[in-house]
């Protein structure tokens, strides 16, 4: 079994926002895309998203307005290629993402995402015809297997709301636009750069391979630009020095020990994060302390830990008293630098 890379993109090809907000969708739906890790970049297609057991869920991304049925068709070919590959049995799903199509061509307009048994009749057939003059197949050649696994999915949504879709939590304080479209923007120039690099007719023999490309990015990564612009820093940086609202808890603590003690508050929440079982019992704690703060960015440590509920903590693991002030205290200096 093998895969080889075709028609990736050339270097210094300039990342659409349309691909970003494909890479976003994977990444921001919640519960359907739940076991995705990974996001490959510009490899197997415009973005796919890969889980442990290497199954891959393929988007090809096209931002043209006006699309016909007959064009989707055509454009259907990248993911076509993938499905009659040997890879085949590890495609989930092929995603085919889009602009709101004309409603004259499809029976149901309420709906964003659907199969191929929503477009009316003749436009499937359209469809149909795309694909088949793009991949040179006659008639005879049956389509049915592979649109059982396609997913057309039309773009309704500001870019802002798909970073929404990535924090775990809702905020009043979180209501700037231009809060959002910068972390966009961050995630639109990473993904540029990932595909800076030349991978075309390199071969790979299992899926989970095209990690040694160094062409994605993860759950983690996404999450992580949200949170440390929160926060106005890299909140899981080992080489994090003494955060200024944690010195008063530093007072007992001989001068030779200090850096350990740091270096082990910032061990715990990099544990405390990336520790997959626990990330919703993180992400509610965070909510938590954020919010408190978000009302009185001088609130007092102490103040905030005594808020919280003890619950929260306690089924935060990895987290002790140390390290949930250690991350009160980063917080409550990254909103007080903000403001």
């Amino acid at each position: 079994m093998a895969y080889i890379f075709t028609k990736t993109e050339r270097n210094n090809f300039k990342a659409s926002t349309f691909e970003t907000k494909s890479l976003l969708y994977l990444a921001a739906q919640g519960n359907k895309y739940k076991d995705i890790t990974v996001l490959s970049i510009d490899c197997f297609n415009d973005v796919s998203g890969m889980c442990n057991n290497e199954n891959i869920w393929d988007i090809q991304a096209k931002g043209e307005k006006n699309l016909t049925p007959r064009k989707i068709g055509n454009y259907l070919i990248t993911l076509y290629e993938n499905f009659i590959s040997e890879f085949n049995p590890f495609f989930k799903e092929f995603i085919f993402f889009m602009p709101q199509l004309n409603e004259r061509y499809i029976n149901n307009a309420g709906l964003t995402s659907y199969g191929i048994e929503n477009f009316k009749d003749s436009d499937k057939e359209k469809v149909l015809e795309g694909l088949r003059i793009s991949a040179k197949l006659n008639k005879s050649v049956e389509l049915k297997l592979f649109f059982e696994k396609v997913l057309f999915v039309e773009d309704r949504t500001v870019e802002q709301s798909y970073i929404k879709g990535i924090m775990k939590f809702k905020s009043s304080k979180l209501n700037d636009d231009n809060f959002y479209s910068a972390i966009f923007k961050e995630i639109r120039d990473r993904q540029t750069a990932l595909k800076n690099s030349e991978i075309e007719n390199l071969q790979i023999d299992r899926p989970n391979d095209v990690l040694n490309l160094n062409r994605y990015l993860t759950s983690e990564d996404l999450q992580l630009f949200v949170l440390n612009r929160l926060v106005g820093g890299d909140v899981f940086s080992n080489k994090r020095k003494l955060p200024s609202s944690y010195a008063i808890f530093t007072r007992n603590i001989d001068e030779d020990h200090l850096e350990d003690h740091i270096f082990e508050q910032n061990a715990a929440l990099s544990r405390v994060f990336f520790d997959k079982n626990n990330k919703n019992a993180f992400w509610r704690l965070f909510a938590a302390i954020f919010k408190s703060l978000s009302k009185d960015p001088m609130k007092k440590v102490t103040n905030v830990i005594g808020e919280l509920d003890q619950r929260l903590i306690d089924r935060t693991e990895h987290l002790d008293i140390d390290s949930t002030r250690f991350l009160v205290a980063i917080i409550r200096d990254g909103l007080i630098n903000e403001n």
